[in-house]
């Protein structure tokens, strides 16, 4: 009876590993922070932002000292909404490019699973590097 037993701890323990070692070659993972800092031009972009954000800041600040509290605070809220507006019609085309490409270059590997580098422990392929040659190559 013990023997058996132990046969089968021994049988699920190795499918087990099996299925572990399957499933990190399935896996791959981005350091997505390094991909957006490598993008072509993000500089520029990130520029055009902070200087949205700084003409709102000084139209606040003209604006602001000749209304009440409740007009400071809608003006913030218009001022912020437009800058939110504008950061997002720059940087959304970027972020869709950068996960498109990760898409791409996963699928040439054959890998079906794909994780920022931050959430990694253990395993997995670390496809980086090759995500920022393609996107700066405009794949």
């Amino acid at each position: 009876m013990k023997k058996s037993l132990l046969t089968l701890i021994m049988a699920l323990v190795m499918a087990l590993a099996c299925a572990t070692s399957a499933f990190a070659e399935d896996l791959g993972y981005v350091n997505v922070e390094r991909v957006f800092r490598s993008y072509p031009d993000i500089q520029t972009t990130m520029s055009v932002i902070n200087l949205e954000r700084q003409k709102a800041e000084n139209e606040f600040n003209e604006k602001a000292p000749k209304l009440d509290d409740k007009g400071r605070r809608e003006l913030g809220e218009k001022l912020s909404a437009q800058v939110d507006k504008k950061e997002a019609s720059l940087l959304n085309p970027i972020r869709e490019k950068i996960r498109k490409t990760i898409g791409q270059v996963a699928k040439a590997h054959g890998i079906a699973n794909v994780v920022d580098a931050s959430a990694v422990v253990f395993g997995g392929k670390d496809l980086t590097e090759e995500i920022i040659a393609a996107v700066a190559q405009g794949k």
